[in-house]
């Protein structure tokens, strides 16, 4: 594994929620530019990352043309590829996925295949709410995987923590539809955290507990479930936290100071590779609404007080060790 962690941000003023889409103000690619290359100061490179939306057979041409867009950039992104479609075509899904790693498999870093396929709560934010999410997760690996050839893309997942494995059944139906194979073809597991963000209020004194707690559940307990060992590395692909109203900027900077050192605290023992930041800035910084201020930047692109703090950790965390 690697001796220090990656760290990853996405850098558009966009959220999704249960709601719809949080946007604002719309994006400066030179101001995008500076604030990234300030962030990543005197650190190792940072991972960009991105996300498209395939919402059927339908829009297949008009989301590789966009995935097309993305791997022109030069720079090897992360890339999401989200499953929305109502129709729950898994076999075009599959056949897109492997289209994807077939044209550009060596010109991005890594390809997520579904985006929080076991969250069924939160409407068009997360692909669980649509048809055999599941399959689609299981046969868009496999598809990628299959399509590798010498591609040097990472293939992967990511999904949001499990509170209740035995309720909702996810981990075993992927065991069960997936088997040995799709653990073999996964090259990473990723989960999206947002302690104290969804779900109970936590201290700042308890979040180290908190935070270990879901990275331990989720080797352990889902993926040891799935079958997926521990030798396939952690990447914890979304974490971030809103400000606004009773959510001062100078906590945001102190809760992701305090879960980053957590994760990587546990970065050997629990095969961690990746921190991702979500999101580089503001929706919009107007509205109280907690989707439209996840950023570490206001949406005129000015600091918040955890851009500084994440820039030293970036560079204290990324040194050769």
């Amino acid at each position: 594994m690697s001796d220090r962690l990656v760290f990853g941000v996405f850098p558009l003023g966009i959220a999704g929620g249960p709601d719809g889409l949080a946007v604002g103000p719309p994006d400066d690619f030179e101001a995008i530019g500076r604030a990234l290359a300030e962030l990543q100061g005197d650190g190792a490179p940072l991972l960009p990352r991105m996300y498209v939306v395939w919402t059927g057979p339908e829009s297949t041409e008009l989301v590789s043309g966009q995935v097309a867009q993305l791997a022109a950039i030069g720079v090897p992104l992360d890339l999401a590829l989200c499953y929305r479609d109502p129709s729950g075509d898994v076999a075009a899904w599959a056949s897109f996925v492997a289209q994807v790693v077939a044209r550009h498999g060596r010109q991005f870093a890594a390809l997520q295949v579904t985006g929080e396929p076991n969250l069924t709560w939160a409407g068009a934010a997360a692909d669980g709410a649509f048809p055999r999410a599941t399959d689609a997760l299981v046969q868009g690996v496999l598809a990628g995987a299959a399509a590798k050839r010498d591609a040097t893309v990472a293939i992967g997942f990511a999904v949001v923590p499990d509170i209740d494995p035995a309720a909702s059944g996810f981990w075993d139906e992927v065991r069960r539809s997936g088997g040995a194979a799709f653990a073999a073809a996964v090259d990473y597991a990723g989960i999206d955290i947002y302690p104290d963000v969804f779900g109970p209020r936590v201290g700042l004194d308890d979040l180290p507990a908190t935070v270990e707690r879901l990275l331990r559940d989720f080797r352990e307990r889902d993926l040891a479930t799935a079958g997926i060992p521990a030798s396939v590395p952690i990447r914890i692909c979304e974490n971030g936290w809103p400000t606004g109203p009773g959510r001062p900027e100078e906590q945001q900077a102190a809760v992701l100071e305090t879960i980053i050192r957590t994760v990587d605290g546990l970065r050997e023992e629990l095969n961690v590779t990746h921190w991702e930041l979500f999101t580089l800035r503001d929706a919009d910084s107007s509205k109280d609404d907690l989707f439209h201020q996840f950023g570490v930047l206001r949406d005129d692109y000015s600091p918040k007080p955890a851009f500084h703090t994440l820039r030293r950790l970036i560079s204290e965390l990324t040194r050769s060790r």
